[in-house]
């Protein structure tokens, strides 16, 4: 028993020293003697708390034998060792004194100036001490340069020395800190909570003396463990320490989804009623709308090159009876897989042969995104965030122009999208079930709920059907998007199932068992098929021999695509890196998955030589999602006048003005490239330049903030509609050569059968509308086989790509034939070759307007 501690004379603080201890026996001495004579300068009332930690020398013994001779001395021991953090928590839990100080128990400090501490701390929480001249190796002080940089990159600790340890805190403010790491990291961890609670902190110079006694547990093989730690640290306590309310809510009833205000409570927005039924009632709306979005209107002629293309080889499939080997002009076509011509030759089957039966599988793809994005945004957040989040994404520029278009990258981002959100649903927490009801009164710590951490295998399983599917739809690229997400976020996350090896093997099984049985049977039939596809349209893809871009390609086709919404990016961005407690709890680990998705999309197809705006299709649910949980964020806070106003008015209403001047800019073109205007363009041009107005003049109107996004989703819905619906369909239609509209096919019908040749363009549409499998083709005019195919064709038509010159094809043909230039539509020329005997022909059908129908 210790003697009772005297309070301290008026004015003069009490304070307890904490020196932590591991393996001292030769300097704790010393320590505990200089400590014992700096207090005496600065107070009467203090204590000296010696932390062994599992030491196997003499440090305890030696301390033991102070202690009994003098009675501010204590001991506090760990058995076994429990790591410097441990000593730390230890300490500040068994100091009884208003300040608490901790230090070294290497003699390194000159605890003589500890007096500064004292004055600074009548005005601080907490000051920090850094070394002014450090006496450690060159070495050593390079490691501690290049660690406390990351330290204040990563974790914002605003200290120059952030492992200096020499510190002092108010007692409430020590123990209010949760140290939970036992680690190096715990300066850090102090800091950083000291940061979120908006404690004040100071730094004052400190004298740092070279290690004359003992032995430094630090050495360059700590650095690997470090750096992992500060890693994870920064993303589990720092930038993504809160709690998804779907991880809180899983089994419980829907209606206790909605995540709690700031105050704890739940709560709506007041825009809504407060039904679960409300709320799907608006989900079965958005549905509705974007189906009759998608699937209306399809049937204008294919565009030229992809749609051509894709509608063109399902068609040579059902005509071959060959579902093996995809054929373009009926040779072999090693570019991808055939899980869309697949789809589409199925949709052939059950519609007939058409643009709109072709057109149908984006667009099916397209819808599944929205719902699956609806879905699991309902799932891993709340229905709220899951409605904003499917809206977010049908109104995206990007999305919305490809989402009827007929391309690979939306069926490959819907199964790349499904197999990533499936993974994360199998490796997430789930809630310990309980009896009884139960009510949610904080989901904003991780502390405040019970999780359970197992692999859910249906979903791993279903993850890995998607991966197989996505293989068969666009190859290697599946597990490219997928595995580094998956593979950092679970080994970033504290609380998330870390897949083992064998989960990957099953994984990977799967997946293959899906996918390997076609790659089989198309070496079967072309044994060249592997190396051409793998090689040619994969490894020299990436290399750049196809569409070659530089490297900041996608950062303004991102800004485009995700317009409206990325006029959110710089709100978000301080949102997403704000360092307040109020901002750190409301991103979930989640938010972090989805950012890992959509970023690593991003940076392997910017590392990628090879570029095209589509690429970044796979992330656009993820960017969806992340700004769906936002804008959620944004529109809960309706009422407040400050917070979130930039993000919730000026973001809002400048977007909205941005679509109006597309708007007017779309239909200004229209006009002017279109010879014969109808009064029907002339209604649009003054509805987009009205609402252009209107949107200026409301940027004053800061009364209706609260309907600012809604606005600006109506306009962008408006803006789209014209676009793929009257826009894009009477742009097809003035550049199709035998599709609706065009004179070329009712006038090359009343010769039977010509025969025609495309050359240096594969000009897919002509076989498709003619259904025709004779056409024949030459990658360029050099092509020997184009004068063999003039000469056993007395008359015959060729259809070349516009930049070749008609000399040039005039120097292979044969002699007795000429070259008469019939039709120019699109980016197509079409020529008939005659005999000198031949009679011209009269094939009506010049270029047509570009533009000619829009809007009418």
């Amino acid at each position: 028993m210790h003697a009772p501690t005297l309070p301290p004379k008026e004015g003069r603080p009490s304070i307890s020293l904490v020196l932590p201890a591991w393996n001292e026996a030769t300097v704790i001495a010393d320590a505990v003697h200089e400590a014992d004579a700096a207090l005496r300068l600065v107070t009467d009332c203090y204590e000296i708390i010696v932390v062994d930690d599992g030491s196997t020398d003499q440090t305890a013994a030696i301390v033991d034998a102070i202690a009994a001779q003098n009675d501010s001395v204590r001991l506090v021991r760990h058995t076994p060792n429990q790591g410097y953090g441990a000593a730390i928590r230890s300490g500040f839990a068994a100091a009884e004194k208003d300040l608490v100080v901790f230090t070294d128990a290497d003699c390194q400090f000159d605890l003589t100036e500890l007096d500064r501490f004292v004055l600074l701390a009548e005005r601080y929480d907490i000051v920090c001490g850094y070394r002014i001249d450090r006496k450690d190796t060159a070495l050593r002080c390079l490691y501690s340069k290049v660690y406390n940089l990351l330290v204040q990159t990563l974790l914002g600790t605003g200290v120059r020395d952030v492992d200096c340890a020499f510190k002092l805190f108010h007692r409430d403010v020590a123990r209010g800190l949760k140290i939970t790491g036992n680690g190096f990291l715990v300066n850090s961890e102090m800091l950083v909570q000291a940061n979120q609670q908006q404690r004040s902190v100071v730094e004052v110079g400190v004298t740092h003396r070279p290690r004359t006694l003992g032995e430094s547990t630090v050495s360059i093989r700590h650095i690997p463990k470090v750096l992992v730690s500060l890693a994870r640290f920064w993303w589990n306590e720092v930038q993504f320490p809160g709690v998804a309310a779907g991880d809180v809510t899983q089994g419980l009833n829907a209606c206790q989804s909605t995540p709690p205000d700031a105050s704890g409570s739940i709560r709506w927005p007041k825009c809504l009623a407060s039904s679960t039924a409300k709320y799907r009632c608006l989900q079965f709306a958005l549905l509705l709308v974007a189906m009759v979005f998608l699937f209306s209107n399809l049937g204008y002629p294919l565009i030229d090159r992809d749609e051509t293309r894709y509608a063109e080889i399902p068609r040579e499939m059902i005509a071959t009876g060959n579902w093996i080997l995809p054929q373009l002009n009926f040779q072999t076509y090693y570019d991808k897989p055939p899980m869309l011509y697949w789809l589409c030759a199925i949709s052939y089957q059950i519609l007939g042969v058409s643009e709109t039966a072709a057109r149908v599988v984006p667009a099916l793809s397209a819808f599944g995104m929205i719902a699956m994005t609806m879905f699991f945004g309902a799932r891993i957040f709340d229905r709220w965030v899951g409605l904003v989040s499917g809206a977010v994404l049908m109104l995206s520029v990007g999305f919305a122009f490809t989402s009827r278009y007929l391309l690979l990258d939306g069926l490959l981002s819907l199964f790349v999208s499904m197999s990533l959100f499936s993974a994360y649903e199998a490796v997430r927490p789930r809630h310990r079930k309980s009896s009884g009801p139960q009510r949610l009164k904080s989901v904003g710590s991780r502390n405040s709920i019970r999780l359970t951490a197992k692999l859910q295998l249906g979903w791993w399983l279903l993850s890995a059907v998607c991966i197989g599917l996505a293989f068969l739809t666009k190859g290697p690229i599946a597990i490219v998007l997928w595995l580094p997400p998956v593979f950092a976020f679970t080994w970033l996350s504290d609380t998330y199932v870390k897949p083992r090896w064998w989960h990957y093997g099953v994984l990977g099984g799967v997946a293959a068992a899906v996918a390997v049985p076609w790659f089989v049977a198309v070496s079967r039939q072309d044994p060249t098929f592997l190396v051409e596809f793998f090689y040619t349209h994969n490894v020299a893809r990436f290399a750049g021999e196809f569409h070659a871009r530089p490297i900041w390609y996608f950062v303004p086709v991102l800004l485009i695509a995700g317009h409206p919404w990325s006029f959110l990016a710089v709100p978000y961005i301080r949102f997403l890196f704000g360092r307040t407690k109020a901002l750190s709890r409301q991103r979930p680990p989640a938010v972090g998955f989805l950012l890992l998705w959509s970023a690593w999309c991003f940076v392997f197809f910017s590392v990628s030589q090879c570029k095209l705006p589509t690429y970044l299709l796979p992330a656009a649910p993820a960017l969806a999602l992340t700004i769906g949980h936002y804008l959620g964020q944004v529109l809960r806070d309706a009422d407040e006048s400050s917070r979130h106003f930039f993000a919730r008015f000026w973001s809002a209403r400048t977007a909205t003005a941005t679509t109006c001047l597309a708007g007017v800019g779309f239909v200004g073109y229209a006009i002017l490239a279109t010879p014969d205007v109808s009064v029907y363009v002339y209604a649009w041009a003054m509805f987009w330049t009205s609402l252009l107005v209107a949107a200026v003049l409301m940027i004053n109107d800061r009364y209706q903030a609260k309907i600012a996004w809604a606005t600006s989703a109506g306009v962008m819905f408006i803006f789209a509609v014209m676009i793929m619906h009257e826009m894009v369909p009477a742009y097809s239609r003035s550049e199709t050569l035998f599709g609706e509209s065009s004179p070329l096919a009712e006038q090359l019908s009343v010769d039977k059968q010509p025969a025609i040749a495309t050359v240096n363009h594969e000009f897919s549409e002509v076989p498709f509308y003619l259904d025709r499998r004779n056409i024949s083709h030459f990658a360029n005019v050099t092509d020997s086989g184009l004068s063999d195919f003039v000469s056993q064709n007395r008359q015959c038509y060729l259809i070349v790509e516009e930049g070749i010159a008609s000399q040039a094809i005039r120097a292979r043909l044969p002699s007795g034939r000429r070259l008469v230039e019939v039709a120019q539509r699109g980016i197509a020329r079409v020529y008939q070759v005659q005999g000198l005997s031949g009679v011209e022909p009269q094939i009506a059908g010049t270029q047509a307007p570009v533009i000619t129908e829009v809007l009418r």
